[in-house]
């Protein structure tokens, strides 16, 4: 526990404690060098003292650093100083879409759209470097007082992913994907399957899946189908609902294959509120399929590659073609011709 007017480095001040999670607690502070407000996070006790585990937090924490986005929360820094473990970040004043949802108890079909696309841009800049973040959820998107959402805690899941099946993830299992509960390899589809997680208690104010305990809730991930949003929230566009049942398929093979194709979805739905997102892959489904030709569309296309016809039905091409080599047959017939005579009696030899 940091107090009041704590310096680290001798430049950040710490002003006032703003939250705190499974694995960290959060201040506010004062950066005296750069003279702005920032956030940094610190990792509880019971994880500072794990070599392993600190060795691939500031792994995962420094990968992030690397990421500039409008709707990504910035990393400036990842300090270790004597006992503490912590990351310098850009402080985002405004609340969680966690605590906004619970506030509205569920938000409209499109302003549910709105904060979705920010949220997958975000990502899809993540996915673009590789980096999954395996912890998509409300409580780790920030909206700030002019509207911008913004993604906090990329790549630092990755380091606790042996953690999540814990005490410290009961936030987190709520939207895990079916491969992570079961401990499985985890890929871009993963944080997919947590987005349209998010998007249902988006729409609906509530998640899918409930229970007692964490296993309750991941054998559930696994094994129990999804409602259909619209059931608890009839008023939703019905492409809107079709991407989240899209996002949220158990099998990864099912899912969207990217994020960005997502994103396109999304943005139909908003312009065409009749959009039907599988509407395109009947169309082209049809348009694969082998079927025979008829008789009548065989007649068709020969008709079709037939030249145009003139005056007496000859071919135009063709007559200019025919009296241009009789032509020239009648040219060569007479040059042969006087080429027998022999020269012309009144020409010198």
């Amino acid at each position: 526990m940091l107090n009041p007017g704590t310096y680290l480095q001798e430049r950040y001040e710490i002003l006032e404690r703003i939250g705190s999670g499974g694995m960290s607690v959060v201040y506010k502070a004062q950066c005296h060098t750069l003279n702005r407000l920032v956030a940094i996070k610190v990792l509880k006790e019971e994880f500072a003292f794990d070599e392993n585990f600190v060795s691939k937090f500031k792994m995962e924490a420094q990968a992030a650093a690397r990421l500039s986005h409008p709707n990504i929360v910035n990393v400036y820094d990842v300090v270790d100083e004597d006992v503490l473990h912590y990351i310098v970040m850009e402080l985002i004043e405004g609340i969680t879409l966690k605590n906004y949802i619970e506030k509205k108890g569920h938000l409209e079909s499109k302003e549910a759209i709105g904060v979705a696309l920010q949220v997958a841009k975000g990502i899809a800049a993540a996915h673009e470097e590789h980096i999954i973040h395996r912890d998509i959820k409300p409580q780790n998107m920030i909206i700030s007082r002019d509207g911008k959402v913004k993604v906090a805690d990329f790549g630092i899941a990755r380091a606790v992913s042996t953690q999540t099946m814990n005490a410290t993830a009961v936030g987190s299992v709520h939207y895990i994907s079916p491969e992570q509960a079961r401990g499985g390899y985890c890929d871009e589809r993963s944080d997919i399957y947590s987005f349209g997680i998010t998007l249902y208690e988006m729409v609906t104010g509530r998640v899918p899946f409930e229970g007692d305990n964490t296993i309750t809730v991941a054998l559930a991930h696994l094994e129990e189908p999804i409602t259909r949003p619209g059931e608890y929230a009839p008023e939703i566009l019905p492409a809107l609902e079709q991407i989240i049942l899209k996002c949220t398929q158990k099998r990864p093979d099912r899912r969207y294959s990217s994020i960005t194709e997502v994103i396109a979805d999304l943005q139909k739905t908003l312009l065409n509120p009749d959009y039907d997102i599988y509407a395109r892959e009947d169309q082209e489904d049809e348009l694969s399929k082998t079927r025979a030709i008829s008789r009548e569309e065989l007649n068709s296309i020969q008709e079709s590659r037939k030249p145009a016809k003139e005056g007496n039905g000859t071919d135009k091409n063709e007559e200019e073609g025919t009296g241009k080599a009789v032509q020239r047959t009648a040219v060569h017939a007479k040059r042969k011709g006087a080429s027998r005579q022999g020269p012309d009696p009144g020409t010198r030899m």
